[in-house]
């Protein structure tokens, strides 16, 4: 894949980019999950709460879709300075997360939570229907500030799944892979909101919330077709085949969705530090050597060299 600025639109037949473009994959199930969630609040959270409540919920969601698109604004020099430097990529996400650990811990009142459940999966929607493929969280400041940065989030697990499926030299076992990979990961987004919906729908789907672990065993499926070789790089093969193999362990367990947002926070704020510390290195002025002066050499003349005089000594006289 070419190396792209973090801030660039991708143009038409572009390369795309991990954490920046949302692929048709992504982007289905990025809508599914927004639009699944937003019908089991609006459906189920808001007639629980009080008019007072739901204001409360509205403004909390305006509120924080204003300070992310703040914050992007600030960090957009930041965020730019390429795939692998600034804030792009790991850490800029969890940057963007850390704020939203309130929300599971459970600190906040009703009216706070309820708002940042909706602007969390509002973005979602947003970022399925534009093909953002970054933290779902700065899918609206996008569309404000006109600039997508590389941002990595939870369902970056999707696009990585996906990688493999549009180009044939990755083989037909990958490209199967992606697609096991995509099903069952898009289990863990849909199904669950879905059978939280009060009413027939959601009770004719309740039956599948207990499906986690045969979608775990789908994507650890995908993994091992993912690493089965074929002529492409074999790096990448194992990286998708060594994370797909994790997701599908959280998956089987039940760690899925949930376990990502704090996965993608350590290893955000590790990444942060180790670029922190390689730019302190790069920083430090080389030690200076002290410049050797030349010792100037005369330039042969013309004129004749002076006979040595003689003295004379005693055994010279005689």
């Amino acid at each position: 894949m070419a190396a792209a600025s973090s801030g660039a639109r991708t143009a038409r037949g572009a390369a795309t980019v991990l954490g920046r473009d949302a692929g048709p994959g992504g982007r289905i199930v990025r809508v599914l999950a927004g639009a699944l969630a937003l019908t089991h609040l609006i459906t189920t959270k808001v007639p629980e709460r009080s008019t007072g409540e739901n204001l409360v919920a509205v403004t909390t969601a305006v509120g924080i879709a204003v300070a992310f698109t703040v914050a992007l604004a600030l960090l957009k020099p930041r965020l730019t300075k390429g795939i692998s430097r600034g804030l792009s990529g790991w850490p800029g996400g969890a940057l963007l997360l850390l704020p939203m650990l309130i929300y599971p811990i459970g600190v906040l009142p009703d009216g706070p939570a309820l708002g940042v459940a909706l602007y969390t999966e509002l973005s979602v929607l947003i970022a399925g229907l534009i093909g953002y493929g970054g933290l779902e969280l700065a899918a609206l400041p996008t569309l404000a500030l006109g600039f997508r940065p590389v941002l990595y989030g939870p369902f970056n697990a999707v696009d990585l799944a996906e990688r493999g499926m549009r180009k044939s030299r990755y083989g037909r076992a990958s490209q199967a892979g992606g697609v096991l990979a995509i099903i069952g990961l898009g289990y863990f987004w849909t199904v669950p909101p879905l059978a939280a919906v009060h009413g027939s729908v959601g009770d004719a789907v309740s039956g599948l919330g207990g499906l986690g672990p045969v979608a775990g065993a789908l994507v650890i499926a995908a993994a091992a077709l993912v690493a089965v070789p074929f002529k492409g790089p074999a790096r990448i093969r194992r990286l998708r085949a060594g994370a797909l193999l994790l997701l599908g362990l959280g998956g089987v367990v039940g760690a899925l969705p949930d376990a990502l947002w704090p996965v993608v926070i350590l290893t955000g704020l590790v990444v942060g530090v180790l670029r922190l510390s390689r730019g302190a290195r790069d920083r430090k002025p080389a030690l200076r050597s002290i410049p050797v002066q030349p010792v100037p050499v005369q330039p042969p003349t013309d004129r004749p060299v002076a006979d040595r005089p003689t003295v004379e000594t005693s055994s010279t006289a005689r």
